[in-house]
């Protein structure tokens, strides 16, 4: 029986309402999206639904990153250079591209891919959320490391 679980589909454990974004969307937009939808990470597509990117938690961590160290410099400036920066973070934080800050080297599968498959390739690659795509390249689903866990888990 547990070999059998390696076999499965992973068009039948993924989830088919996906999420997505526009490259052109703002962090704001995702941020939004994330909130509403009470997800992790979402795929950004082009016009024919193809997967160019996806927007994780782990990037917009990165991205604090880059707002801390401008914040950091705060203590070394006078303050209307102080005042200017703030403003300018207030002022662009959200408003900027999902493009600028998504991952572009997006790992997807096959919606015919086994399980075993793509767990391999979620650890390979230390990700936990895989796009899955038909044979056009189109998204038609995904799958995240707690889809997998709870396959293994109903398997035993």
């Amino acid at each position: 029986m547990r070999a059998k679980v390696y076999d499965t589909p992973i068009k039948e454990i993924m989830s088919r309402h996906v999420v997505t974004l526009d490259a052109s969307d703002t962090i704001h937009d995702a941020l939004n999206a994330m909130g509403e939808n009470r997800v992790s990470a979402i795929p950004v597509v082009d016009s024919k639904n193809r997967c160019v990117g996806i927007l994780s938690t782990s990037d917009l961590v990165d991205m604090t990153r880059d707002v801390d160290d401008e914040v950091y410099q705060l203590d070394f400036i006078d303050p209307a250079s102080q005042r200017f920066l703030l403003d300018k973070l207030a002022h662009t934080m959200g408003t900027e591209s999902v493009q600028s800050y998504m991952s572009d080297a997006v790992t997807a599968v096959s919606q015919d891919s086994s399980l075993g498959e793509a767990t391999r390739k979620m650890v390979r690659e230390g990700i936990h959320h895989l796009p899955v795509v038909d044979d056009n390249d189109e998204l038609v689903g995904i799958v995240s490391t707690m889809d997998l866990l709870a396959a293994f888990a109903d398997a035993v």
